[in-house]
């Protein structure tokens, strides 16, 4: 095969993805406009060119290859070297990433994009990220609310001190504490900055690996926005096969922010007044709900990714900042039992 150049910025950009599954392109048919995979993101895209997928059983890749009219297919990375990548998609089990993300860099790509969790060991993430900064090759983690505006616009506020200092925060999950809780963690590193400061595992699980178990957590949390603060953490963990809740509550001294999932994705922002009926108490009211198009966080994930690439716009989910959700994962899950 001749390798395909991309140097010139009004060709499309070459992808390779890792993985054949239902992140990689099964959650989503050609028809429609809904996005919810990376193979369809990028190709409705308009600036890439999906030129290969891979998958550990073959037949995946070959169903993918056909389904998506992608040139070449394979079992490994072996298999479709003969094309120059300029991103790579890594859409493969939790406890492959770290490997894929070594193997890549022997493609010599731009732009790697993975699925989250970097990788399940600090040592072994903060290695991986150190070997991307010197490489020079761009780190994108695919922790998706992170590439929304209206997050990004949230989480400008609440650094600024806008909001006030955090009072508390809980969030429900389930299916593994690194594979999905792990988000909303996320989510409360990029609102809050927090370090913990001490806690407890309450409950645990297994309705996902027994490497990642869905833990109940009830920690302590410090916070230096807004002058700082230290403030509770409620973490419920659920067993998936009696149910899926999703829920992220942030409130702050003057305003709440609460992600959840009803059938839907909804995100509520609320203000804190006086009761007009009984003075000398604060509840929040004049509340803003948007509901979140399930499309648009893969649509600008991908639109992230071409931007750094053409445009040098930084990231908004990087190596550094996934380390620093592993780390806080990592800690929780050390915490003592009671």
């Amino acid at each position: 095969m001749a390798s395909i150049l991309t140097n010139d910025t009004t060709q499309p950009l070459t992808v390779l993805v890792c993985g054949a599954g239902n992140i990689a392109h099964r959650f989503d048919t050609p028809e429609g406009d809904a996005i919810f995979t990376h193979v369809k993101g990028f190709l409705r895209h308009g600036g890439f060119r999906v030129a290969a997928i891979i998958d550990e059983q073959s037949e995946r890749a070959k169903e993918a290859a056909e389904v998506w009219n992608i040139p070449y297919y394979g079992r490994c990375l072996d298999d479709v070297r003969d094309v120059h990548y300029d991103l790579v998609s890594i859409c493969t089990p939790d406890h492959t990433h770290a490997q894929y993300l070594r193997d890549a860099l022997t493609l010599q790509p731009k732009l790697v994009l993975c699925e989250k969790p970097l990788s399940a060991s600090i040592e072994e993430a903060s290695a991986l990220v150190e070997l991307y900064q010197q490489r020079g090759v761009h780190l994108a983690i695919n922790y998706s609310r992170r590439w929304l505006p209206d997050f990004q616009r949230l989480s400008a506020q609440a650094l600024s001190g806008v909001f006030g200092k955090v009072v508390s925060a809980r969030m429900k999950y389930y299916k593994g504490f690194l594979h999905n809780a792990s988000h909303f963690v996320d989510l409360l590193s990029m609102f809050t900055k927090p370090e913990i400061l001490g806690g407890a595992i309450l409950h645990s699980v297994q309705d996902y690996t027994p490497d990642d178990l869905t833990i109940s957590v009830a920690a302590r949390m410090e916070s230096h926005i807004a002058g700082g603060s230290t403030f509770p953490v409620m973490i419920e963990g659920y067993d998936t096969r009696q149910m899926s809740p999703i829920e992220l509550e942030i409130i702050f001294e003057k305003t709440a922010i609460k992600l959840e999932e009803l059938n839907g994705s909804y995100l509520t922002v609320a203000n804190l007044h006086e009761n007009e009926t009984y003075p000398g108490f604060f509840e929040f009211s004049e509340r803003t709900t948007a509901r979140i198009d399930a499309s648009e966080a893969m649509r600008e994930a991908v639109t992230a990714t071409h931007n750094a690439l053409h445009s040098s716009v930084p990231l908004a989910s990087t190596g550094a900042t996934a380390f620093e959700t592993l780390r806080l994962c990592k800690r929780m899950q050390s915490l003592p039992y009671i």
